[in-house]
């Protein structure tokens, strides 16, 4: 079956300075979906290139799409940078988790991708 070549758009769930903080809006989103966020770790790999272990401690959340690899038909994700899609490094990626709502959800922390939760598109 050929892949789905749409792309796809996470809801920008942080957002601000380098050092990410807990915005009173986000109070208003269930107890769950808050854990969820202040309990999401960086990969093993992540770990090894960061002064943190939790997603949310330093990163905001921005956009990313979905592409499929046209040579390798390999998963690739992209995340805007300004005018610039640049693509996620796969020892950041949670395969096979999400974030509550479903999304796909990209952790930045002074411009380097620190956690991905690849969304559930049905591909």
């Amino acid at each position: 079956m050929r892949r789905v070549l749409h792309y796809l758009s996470a809801i920008v769930v942080l957002a601000g300075p380098a050092n990410a903080t807990w915005k009173p809006e986000y109070a208003e989103n269930p107890p769950e979906v808050q854990e969820w966020y202040r309990n999401a770790e960086l990969t093993d790999a992540a770990k090894g290139r960061f002064p943190f272990k939790k997603c949310c401690d330093h990163a905001d959340v921005v956009k990313t799409q979905f592409r499929v690899n046209k040579t390798t038909s390999g998963d690739e994700w992209y995340w805007r940078d300004g005018e610039q899609w640049r693509r996620i490094p796969d020892d950041i990626i949670h395969w096979g988790r999400t974030a509550p709502n479903r999304l796909p959800t990209l952790f930045i922390y002074s411009g380097k991708e620190t956690c991905f939760f690849p969304g559930d598109s049905g591909i």
